[in-house]
């Protein structure tokens, strides 16, 4: 029998594992399959199935995989590249680029502009730059040029680890300002042509005009008065918002971006490297457009939003015939409930209602690394989404479920008692040493020393117990209960200590390490709960993962006083 009730446990608990919930019909089906010689007491052993089943769906996720029969392990093939070929791509010829403008720290959005050109490029054997645009000196900061250095970086290395691509790094950075000097050239060239022409309008005027397709005063001075205009604007004689350059296209064009677009403007404030050097700067169509050519570009990806402006930049580049190179846009992603935006996120930062740029609830790269998500799930989640022109809403969910699938194999498992109640547990001889599993894949056991007869349980843990109801404390002992108060419940030990087919629950010793974990919520509210943990938990390095159990995924943010992350269930 005891052979028996183990078979239907294993049976249960894979059942379990697989839909959720272990349905007793597929369990009895299962086992008749197996044992043919139990056909004919098939009713009496129904009943005794259903009574598993039971006890089954009661049971926490790690108690169930350890009752479960390990799954077969199957040789995977090697994941063929799906994504779609590149048009005009040569091997070995083709050069992308990632052109962030460092005014901000980034975000998962931003990952999706590096990981798209950076894959192409290896998939390619090309080559793959970093290009700072940063040509808009009242927004940009050194931080920001670090921040996006380094956080690039670490997600390259994970495309090399996870994807294999390599080398996982860029092959050369280059700054957009440091090429204004030749900008300022190519932007004398088009005025000598007649195609650019310094316009003095009101900003408001400007765009009054554009929107109406009317022509200003200033479109048709001749070049010599556009020259010494130009000259005027770099030698400061005329204050920011009081002048600027326009490219020459068509006044009536249906699309209004291509009507006279201005291509260099004043800018009174200091660069972040080049200090007062530069006063006069050239707007992102211009710059990005010339600095694709000149550097070697033959593929720039940008976000879908981009698409007006390329008929623009490509005006640009004809003009000044510049070499000419593929634009293409790919969708862009919004996380369900969350901002991505800076414009949204920095008024929540500099109101103190979040903790900084680095805050957990937050999608910044730095707010999903310090929440425990690895670089690789980013990387494996941006491959999978694949470079689609459609625009994508994800949830955190999705990225959870490949970050969970990477950490659930390695990451030791421990136990945490939120909001804690004492048991008293009469008939437990002390010191008792309690044996816990490390993880459910390995043979590894962890030492508890038990001192006390009393611990600690989550008060959760005790909604519906009543007295004389059974449970096991997870390597402890199987115990009985006696009385359940609101500060305190009284245990006793089982006359039989069964291991399986009861309700399995964690606890503390009470020489337990005192640690609180912080639970996301919305960018706008966190949970934190408090509790006991197992005295290994003062052996964690900060900055390293573990399970909870029964809890999920965490992380150790700080060691004084220790506190956790909540990175997913």
């Amino acid at each position: 029998m005891e052979e028996l009730r183990s078979l239907i446990l294993r049976l249960a608990a894979e059942n379990a594992l697989k839909y959720g919930k272990a349905n007793p019909k597929a369990v009895l089906g299962k086992l008749m399959a197996s044992r043919p010689d139990l056909r004919p007491n098939a009713r009496e052993i129904a009943s005794l199935v259903e009574e598993i089943v039971s006890q089954v769906n009661e049971m926490p996720p790690d108690y169930l995989r350890e009752l479960a029969e390990p799954p077969k392990t199957r040789k995977e093939k090697p994941r063929e590249r799906t994504w779609p070929p590149l048009e005009g791509a040569e091997e070995g010829k083709v050069v992308t680029r990632v052109a962030p403008e460092p005014n901000g720290y980034p975000t998962l959005g931003h990952a999706k502009g590096l990981l798209v050109p950076f894959i192409y490029a290896r998939l390619y054997k090309g080559r793959f730059l970093l290009r700072f645009e940063d040509t808009n000196p009242r927004v940009e900061r050194l931080e920001f040029y670090d921040a996006i250095r380094e956080e690039f970086s670490r997600l390259l290395e994970a495309a090399e680890s996870e994807l294999g691509l390599s080398p996982g790094k860029r092959d050369e950075e280059v700054r957009g300002s440091d090429h204004i000097p030749e900008m300022y050239d190519l932007a004398e060239r088009l005025i000598k042509q007649g195609d650019a022409y310094v316009c003095t309008c009101p900003p408001e005027r400007v765009r009054a005009f554009r929107r109406e397709g009317r022509e200003c005063e200033h479109r048709n001075q001749p070049i010599e008065v556009n020259l010494e205009l130009w000259e005027r604007m770099l030698k400061g004689d005329f204050r920011e918002g009081e002048a600027h350059l326009r490219l020459k296209t068509d006044m009536k064009h249906p699309n209004v971006t291509m009507r006279d677009p201005g291509i260099f403007r004043i800018i009174e404030a200091p660069h972040p490297i080049h200090g007062d050097r530069f006063r006069v700067y050239p707007v992102y169509d211009f710059s990005v457009s010339v600095m694709d050519s000149l550097t070697g570009v033959t593929h720039a990806f940008r976000s879908k939003e981009f698409e007006p402006h390329v008929e623009v930049q490509r005006t640009i580049l004809r003009k000044l015939g510049l070499r000419e190179y593929h634009m293409i846009q790919f969708g862009r992603i919004t996380v369900e409930g969350i901002p991505l935006s800076k414009r949204y996120i920095r008024p929540l930062v500099e109101s103190g209602i979040l903790d900084g740029w680095d805050d957990p609830r937050i999608p910044t790269l730095r707010g999903l690394f310090r929440r425990g998500i690895l670089p690789r799930a980013i990387v494996r989640f941006f491959y999978e989404l694949g470079p689609s022109k459609v625009d994508a809403t994800v949830n955190m969910d999705m990225l959870a479920a490949i970050n969970r699938k990477m950490l659930d194999p390695v990451v030791p498992r421990y136990m945490f008692v939120p909001d804690p109640v004492r048991a008293v547990i009469d008939g437990l001889e002390v010191p008792v040493e309690a044996k816990v599993q490390v993880h459910p894949q390995s043979e590894e056991r962890r030492v508890i020393r038990v001192n006390e007869p009393v611990v600690y349980v989550a008060r959760d843990d005790l909604e519906g117990l009543k007295p004389g109801n059974e449970f096991r404390l997870r390597g402890l002992a199987t115990v009985r209960v006696r009385s359940v108060n609101p500060d305190e419940v009284t245990l006793t030990m089982s006359e039989v200590q069964r291991i399986r087919g009861v309700r399995v629950i964690q606890w503390a010793p009470l020489n337990g390490v005192p640690a609180r974990v912080f639970v996301p919520r919305t960018p706008y509210s966190y949970q934190m709960l408090g509790g006991y943990g197992e005295p290994a938990l003062s052996e964690i390095g900060k900055g390293e993962m573990a399970q909870f159990l029964r809890m999920g995924f965490v992380r150790l943010d700080k060691t004084s006083p220790l506190t956790f992350i909540l990175s997913h269930r």
